[in-house]
């Protein structure tokens, strides 16, 4: 049933006001002839609705209901805002915001449907057995027609719920994260969308600009402050921040030709926060067997993760704020650094071609299931075939260095020589950048023909981190591996000089 309120009735409305009840949910979409009134003179009409109709004048509202775009308002009583001041600009800004829509919203078909106010968040508009429900509150009154909309009459207004970011923003406990996060606030010029308009003295192109708000860590991290995806979120308190901060400083000596300081700052903030976003909704972390974090890191055992945490039910997802960082150094941003052979980047090689070639079918544990041939181009001792690895992401720690080596046999079954090799680190030795080169001699430097080969090369402790990003793009730690067979020992059917790679593994020392 649809309520149609004539103009004189109005009149009549401030004085005896409206009967509350359920409205019946078979209207006629298709009335012709509107009321003369609009949203806004309707409100101010109902003398229930006395005190959301001065919120609507406290925030400009009332004008905006008043012009010819379509909306839909759902109008707490004055019963449900009655312990709401008025004097509170934020609480009833976010209130009135949170109770109207763009478009004509009526009960006829709906079921369950999220809708998006026009403070962007989205609320549940649906019926249930004794009627309607928007954001779990009674509709007393459905379907009210005005010249330019709808209004639906509650029993109760609907909170306003942070997102994420907001949340983030709006609690003392989380300064230091906030304040990293705001840091990384840019407005990014939009070429395709800024005009040109003409030029200055230097005869450079002036424009009508645009820009485009951007945030740098957000990006990687999660959209936190949208409404549209929905997150778990694990945000250290302040005292967790400092904690974290001071464990993960050790990690992050970067050197002063590659950002010194300022960098190592930015570094071992994103190494905090690089973890704590998980895209499913955790409500109960012990139904989890695992959880992977926005950066691709997998965690078992997540209910440990929230052991010391408090949720908090939010419009884009639920936040946990902890007191504790819950993640081990090597679950998070300590962990094991893999370069698969085949991958091109920094590789470089000497007396030898390189080919890729695949391990399907080889019944080999090969990563990737790829590998690379490095087969000799020379014919003397001297010029010994030979591969050097870019190692990306060093930190400032100590790895255990291995070398994954595939057999001759995974393409001739009756080829079971074995391989020999040495190997040489590049690594960064001072804060101008400097590189040393440090030899390694394995206790057995000797492949095994019968099968896979993770050959531990040594141990080595790096004083600086070599981390890569958009600024710095280059690997200053390469691993040369190089034959290390005879001429006269391949002839005479000891070893052989061609050499199969898979990847190779630095793992982190844990003492």
């Amino acid at each position: 049933m649809q309520k149609l309120i004539s103009a004189g009735m109005i009149a009549l409305l401030l004085v005896a006001g409206s009967c509350r009840k359920v409205w019946e949910d078979h209207y006629d979409e298709a009335l012709a002839n509107l009321p003369g009134y609009n949203l806004f003179e309707y409100i101010q009409s109902d003398p229930d609705l006395a005190i959301f109709t001065g919120m609507l004048e406290a925030t400009g509202y009332d004008s905006f209901l008043s012009a010819s775009q379509s909306y839909t308002v759902w109008a707490p009583t004055d019963q449900a805002l009655s312990g709401i001041s008025l004097n509170g600009e934020e609480q009833v800004l976010e209130i009135v915001r949170n109770h109207i829509a763009r478009g004509n919203l009526g009960t006829s078909g709906i079921d369950s449907r999220a809708v998006k106010m026009i403070n962007g968040k989205n609320i549940t508009f649906e019926r249930e057995a004794s009627g309607f429900k928007f954001g779990r509150m009674t509709i007393l009154e459905a379907n009210i027609i005005t010249r330019n909309g709808q209004v639906h009459v509650l029993d109760g207004y609907v909170p306003y719920k942070s997102n994420i970011l907001e949340f983030i923003n709006r609690m003392e406990a989380l300064d230091s994260l906030e304040n990293f996060l705001n840091s990384q606030n840019r407005w990014i010029f939009d070429t395709l969308n800024s005009i040109e308009i003409g030029f200055d003295t230097a005869a450079n192109v002036i424009y009508d600009s645009a820009f485009i708000f951007s945030n740098l860590v957000l990006n990687k991290l999660g959209a936190l402050g949208t409404e549209d995806s929905i997150y778990t979120a694990l945000l250290p308190d302040n005292n967790a921040w400092v904690e974290a901060y001071g464990r993960a400083q050790s990690y992050f000596n970067i050197p002063e030709v590659f950002g010194g300081s300022a960098r190592q700052r930015m570094k071992i903030q994103w190494a905090i926060i690089q973890d704590m976003v998980f895209r499913e909704v955790v409500t109960d972390p012990g139904l989890f067997n695992y959880l992977v974090s926005t950066s691709r890191n997998l965690f078992l055992s997540p209910a440990d993760l929230f052991v010391n945490a408090q949720p908090y039910e939010l419009s884009n997802g639920i936040a946990y704020i902890t007191t504790l960082m819950p993640f081990a150094d090597t679950a998070s941003w300590f962990k094991t650094i893999r370069v698969e052979a085949e991958d091109p980047f920094g590789r470089d090689n000497t007396n030898s071609n390189i080919y890729n070639r695949t391990g399907l079918g080889s019944g080999l544990d090969i990563s990737d299931e790829s590998y690379i041939v490095v087969d000799p181009t020379g014919t003397s001792n001297i010029a010994q075939p030979g591969v050097r690895f870019s190692i990306p992401n060093t930190l400032s720690a100590t790895y255990n260095i291995y070398c994954v080596f595939v057999p001759a046999y995974i393409v001739d079954p009756t080829n079971m020589l074995a391989n020999r090799a040495d190997f040489q680190l590049t690594y960064v030795s001072t804060t101008a950048g400097r590189t040393r080169r440090h030899t390694f001699t394995p206790e057995n430097s000797v492949t095994d023909p019968s099968g896979l080969t993770k050959m531990f090369i040594g141990q080595f402790d790096f004083e600086f981190a070599n981390v890569l990003d958009e600024d710095y793009r280059e690997a200053a730690v390469k691993l040369q591996v190089t034959n290390d067979v005879t001429i006269e020992e391949e002839n005479a059917g000891l070893f052989s000089r061609t050499m199969r790679i898979d990847c190779i593994i630095l793992e982190p020392a844990i003492e």
